[in-house]
């Protein structure tokens, strides 16, 4: 079950905390996802004024209600900045979400909404960093996503390489960024900065990277420390026909109301790398039955996905998370593993709509907090994956961080 918790502060003030972000406050509240047309995955970034996002979510077992939605915008490490709403909004401050449908034909009841985002009723201002939240109609906010908007005033190129260090020969990644600024004079090292993440995941993202090399206005960021543990291919399952047992899929089995969902246990630690294609943590909402391709947006039903590691005894000193873009990479009781004696293995069920899902298994030591997105499933320099950089520009005497530019590499074999 999603974790309930409500944002202590008055509508009116808009107030959010880092404690606040990407948080999912309601229980009701599934199928989340903020889509990006021009990616087709996942990704929160698209350029000032061109495109938009698409985010759609269903608030189960519920008819309609009305639902609102605003931003908030934060510097560049997502702490709160001090621009007034007028000063980065442009439209109204909470308008209302119109967009919504009944399912249709499902086991789950459930009212789907749509947003896309910026519209005629608000758009940013100003570049940089923003929260998206989505409330509902008592004013409670359901969940938010952080999201960006970037200018064109840098191209950047982005690269990565096989990194070997005395400790880690075969399981590192280094990213290298090259930016040409143009349109803005007078730039002083001191008011750049970059960002690197992997797999569009801020979890483990590398930011406040000074530029290493200088030419005029072309920014060099290699330092050796911009390395990331390359990781392994995310494991995937295909629940498109939740009836049938598809990729990754173990068992399907009809129950009351909801068809259940097994996966194939994970074997842990392995030896090799072994090439298997993915699209570096993303998901997609699918139905296809009786050949047929559904509607997934009101079509989709739900399925209780049980997870599981192969695990001959508890681990003392790790505990163990199920992430993905499908739940932004978070570390709560709705996706925390526990041990089954019965079973002999680590297992989690988490209901999700069905679709087409990458995932990892995600340790955190219980001793020092620290997180591994690559203990259980192994890391390899040979790994595939998406890196993105982000630069920052804070003007002399300027009262926000502006995002002035944006590159990414994907599925680039080493």
């Amino acid at each position: 079950m999603l974790k309930k918790v409500f944002l202590l502060c008055l509508l009116s003030q808009f107030c959010f905390s880092q404690k606040a972000l990407e948080k999912i406050y309601s229980s009701s509240v599934n199928g989340i996802q903020l889509f990006n047309p021009d990616t087709n995955d996942e990704t929160p970034f698209i350029q000032m004024g061109k495109g938009m996002f698409v985010l759609t979510f269903d608030i189960l077992d519920k008819g309609y209600e009305k639902i609102y939605y605003t931003i908030k915008h934060f510097d560049r490490n997502w702490n709160e900045d001090q621009l007034f709403e007028s000063e980065y909004i442009d439209g109204y401050t909470l308008p209302q979400i119109y967009d919504y449908q009944p399912s249709f034909n499902t086991r789950q009841n459930y009212t789907h909404y749509t947003l896309e985002f910026p519209n005629k009723d608000m758009q940013p201002k100003v570049s940089g960093n923003y929260l998206l939240t989505v409330y509902n109609e008592n004013h409670k906010p359901l969940f938010s996503k952080r999201i960006s908007f970037y200018e064109d005033f840098a191209h950047i190129n982005v690269g990565y390489e096989r990194y070997s260090t005395a400790k880690n020969s075969n399981i590192t990644q280094r990213v290298i960024a090259q930016a040409s600024v143009s349109g803005i004079n007078s730039i002083s090292t001191r008011q750049l900065s970059l960002c690197i993440l992997q797999n569009n995941n801020w979890k483990n993202s590398i930011c406040n990277i000074e530029p290493q090399f200088v030419n005029g206005n072309s920014f060099t960021f290699g330092q050796l420390s911009n390395a990331f543990e390359g990781g392994n291919e995310f494991y995937t399952f295909d629940t498109k026909n939740i009836s049938v047992p598809g990729y990754g899929v173990s068992e399907s089995q009809e129950s009351n109301p909801l068809y259940l969902t097994y996966l194939y246990p994970i074997a842990p630690y392995p030896l090799d790398y072994a090439y298997n294609p993915d699209v570096n943590g993303a998901y997609y909402f699918r139905r296809f039955d009786l050949n047929q391709e559904r509607d997934a947006r009101r079509e989709g039903d739900y399925t209780p996905v049980n997870f599981s590691v192969a695990f001959s005894k508890p681990l003392d000193d790790k505990d163990l998370y199920i992430v993905g873009l499908f739940n932004n990479y978070e570390l709560s009781d709705s996706n925390k593993m526990i041990f089954d004696e019965i079973q002999g293995r680590y297992v989690k069920t988490i209901v999700l709509k069905q679709g087409y899902y990458n995932y990892t298994i995600a340790t955190v030591d219980k001793k020092n907090g620290q997180l591994s997105l690559s203990e259980i499933p192994g890391s390899f320099w040979q790994t595939e994956n998406l890196y993105q950089s982000l630069l920052y520009y804070t003007p002399f005497g300027g009262t926000y961080d502006a995002l002035i530019g944006y590159g990414e590499i994907r599925a680039n074999r080493l």
